[in-house]
């Protein structure tokens, strides 16, 4: 579990990309959660819209969250993953893996890293090199992103 004072950072960086208490996106989430169902249906990776899932994107969706990652380098992750197309071969994969559902949430802009949610609200990173655990809810999951905390997904399988 991220410090205090980290999780105090990213509650910063949450702010500053505009998100605040009572945040309500569902206007905007539910036309892009059919548009990742349908583009990844096209491409044989089945899935569909969860509470948890849901709830991530109304309060945090379509935030371009800053953070400092090194003194000349500022970090983003964009919490709209759009066009996940390409990585449907493994979402399915890490969703058979945990034995769970999965939905794409968000996406690192440096990396080019995937995040997706479960119906518990843990959040995995779908990367080149391989499937991270992010942690639980955005919070987590950003501290953990922010100060290099991935650990490895297979420890979660099923």
């Amino acid at each position: 579990m991220p410090s205090a004072a980290i999780l105090e950072e990213v509650d910063n960086f949450l702010a500053e990309a505009g998100w605040h208490p009572g945040r309500d996106e569902a206007h905007r989430a539910a036309e892009l959660t059919q548009f990742v169902i349908s583009d990844l249906a096209a491409h044989d990776c089945d899935v569909s819209l969860f509470p948890a899932a849901e709830s991530f994107l109304r309060s945090y969706g379509f935030l371009d969250v800053k953070f400092p990652y090194t003194r000349t380098r500022t970090e983003h992750f964009n919490t709209c993953a759009r066009f996940c197309d390409d990585q449907a071969e493994e979402i399915s994969e890490l969703s058979e893996d945990l034995k769970q559902s999965l939905f794409p949430v968000g996406w690192d802009r440096i990396e080019g890293g995937l995040a997706v949610i479960d119906p518990s609200d843990r959040m995995f990173y779908i990367h080149h090199s391989g499937f991270s655990y992010m942690g639980v809810g955005i919070r987590e999951a950003i501290s953990n992103l922010y100060v290099g905390g991935l650990r490895p997904a297979e420890a979660y399988f099923a």
